[in-house]
C-alpha cells in the first residue's frame, strides 16, 4: 500500500503544472523546433538580427513575462536543441 497522501485530480493538476511551468522556455523551443513553420520563421529571424544568443535571450524573456514569471537562475540543460541552456522559471 502506498503511504503517500491521496490528492484530488485539482491538487494533482496544480502538482503538475507548477513542474511544468518550470521548464516552459526548453518546451517552447522543443514545440519551435517541431513546428515546419515556426522553425523556418526562427531561422530567417536569427539569419536577419545576427545573433543566435540575442535571440534566444529575448524570446525566453518573453516566455517568463507572458506566463508572469521569472527566472530563478537555475541553470538546466534542454531537450530543444535550439537553445545551450535555459533558467528554470519560477
Amino acid at each position: 500500500m502506498n503511504n503517500t497522501p491521496q490528492q484530488t485530480p485539482t491538487e494533482f493538476a496544480d502538482k503538475v503544472l507548477a513542474k511544468f511551468e518550470r521548464h516552459l522556455i526548453d518546451s517552447v523551443f522543443c514545440f519551435i523546433e517541431q513546428d515546419r513553420d515556426l522553425i523556418k520563421e526562427y531561422l530567417e529571424l536569427i539569419a536577419r538580427e545576427g545573433s543566435l544568443q540575442q535571440v534566444n535571450s529575448q524570446i525566453a524573456k518573453k516566455i517568463a513575462e507572458h506566463y508572469g514569471r521569472k527566472g530563478t537562475g537555475e541553470e538546466r540543460v534542454p531537450k530543444s536543441r535550439l537553445i545551450q541552456s535555459y533558467s528554470e522559471l519560477g
